[in-house]
């Protein structure tokens, strides 16, 4: 693992901590030796990893005689008959 992904994952592990914490954002930057400011940046990282992560999804594939199955990047599948409308698929893969 090189530096830059070792500091990502350091950077994340202490957004985490921070969430569990209930310590303001400065606060806990303070208390970590870490300037507010890299610390709002690495909140933001965070938020943005999170949001792609809920809307991924794994694999979308037809299954015989039951129509697909979506299967999202946190192990949720949801299977749909055949005669399921395009527009209530697009809303489950946009959840």
């Amino acid at each position: 693992m090189n530096k830059v992904e070792e500091r990502r994952q350091k950077m994340m592990g202490l957004v985490e901590e921070w969430q569990k914490s209930g310590q303001t954002q400065k606060a806990f930057a303070e208390a970590n030796n870490i300037k507010f400011f890299t610390f709002r940046y690495w909140i933001e990282k965070h938020q943005q990893a999170q949001k792609q992560s809920r809307h991924s999804f794994l694999q979308l594939s037809p299954v015989a005689n039951a129509g697909m199955i979506i299967r999202y990047a946190n192990g949720t599948s949801v299977e749909l008959p055949t005669n399921t409308p395009l527009g209530f698929v697009a809303q489950l893969i946009n959840l």
